[in-house]
């Protein structure tokens, strides 16, 4: 497994089990979590604080925070590991996709775009 991808794993893992301290030792120091819902986009240095928002938003939907990946592209070159993906949050009808980028250094950024948002977006 590349360097890429094992930044990857972990960052995956860390959201999964809400381990701020996973994705932290996966992600670059310019690191960017760009969620429209959101105010602004969360740095590594807010990120720890900010994680616990996103399974407080899905209970207030009445959802857990589980998702669905329907779709998934993975493309690695030129030292980056783009990965493309199309979610839905299980027991709401949000839905959307997300980008994330990963270089040998960790990952560098998540960026979500939503189809269906029960929440206001920030143009």
């Amino acid at each position: 497994m590349s360097k890429r991808a094992e930044h990857r794993a972990r960052y995956i893992e860390g959201w999964n089990s809400m381990d701020a301290g996973k994705v932290l030792m996966s992600v670059t120091e310019d690191f960017i979590f760009d969620d429209p819902a959101d105010p602004a986009p969360v740095t590594k240095a807010g990120f720890a604080a900010y994680m616990p928002s996103w399974p407080e938003k899905a209970g207030r939907l009445g959802a857990g925070f589980e998702f669905e990946i329907v779709d998934r592209v993975v493309r690695d070159a030129g030292g980056v590991l783009l990965e493309w993906y199309w979610w839905r949050l299980l027991g709401s009808d949000v839905e959307g996709s997300a980008v994330i980028k990963t270089s040998d250094r960790g990952v560098m950024s998540e960026r979500l775009a939503y189809y269906r948002s029960p929440w206001p977006l920030r143009a």
